[in-house]
């Protein structure tokens, strides 16, 4: 009984042997193939927020209205010498509005201006109301797409304004 009993468990470690290398295939002549079949499996990569931030800098904004003078009567010609018309006047740079991106998305900036209340007679306007700036990636901190515009008003001030009274504002729109 002891031998059939070695007998049988011989043929199944056997079996077991032969299975395993039934796993490959061989090649049993010159210039036979075997091939096996490549797979693959994507794995989408995680996406990358849109992440804003635009610096604004802004010019005092502090501006000067002179009215207009009639100069000095000259009799002699009958006219007015000196005579100047009425003016807006800022000191350098006070009227200007700078942009700059530093957003991985392109941005567009929107200036406007918009007058305070009693002050309605006053208005502005930029040589460049719309700004659109490249995005941000790929550039040098200090070489960012930057764009500027200047605040240019026209109308007339009130007599009784004191100096140093807000009059308006100005408004940066964020678009894409």
């Amino acid at each position: 009984m002891k031998k059939l009993l070695v007998i049988i468990l011989t043929l199944a470690m056997l079996c077991t042997l032969s299975v395993a290398a039934s796993a490959a295939s061989p090649i049993t002549s010159a210039g036979g193939t075997d091939q096996a079949d490549v797979t693959g499996t994507y794995v989408p990569g995680s996406a990358t927020d849109t992440i804003y931030r635009v610096d604004i800098t802004w010019g005092s904004m502090e501006f000067t209205y002179t009215d207009a003078a009639e100069g000095t009567w000259n009799p002699q010609e009958h006219k007015y010498d000196g005579a100047t018309d009425a003016a807006w006047t800022c000191a350098d740079g006070a009227n200007k509005v700078t942009v700059t991106n530093h957003s991985n998305a392109a941005v567009k900036a929107t200036l406007s201006y918009s007058a305070a209340t009693g002050f309605e007679a006053v208005s502005g306007s930029f040589d460049n109301a719309t700004i659109t700036l490249a995005t941000a990636v790929g550039t040098a901190k200090d070489n960012a797409p930057t764009g500027s515009a200047v605040l240019t008003l026209t109308g007339a001030l009130p007599k009784n304004t004191t100096a140093g009274t807000t009059i308006g504002s100005v408004t940066v729109t964020l678009g894409n």
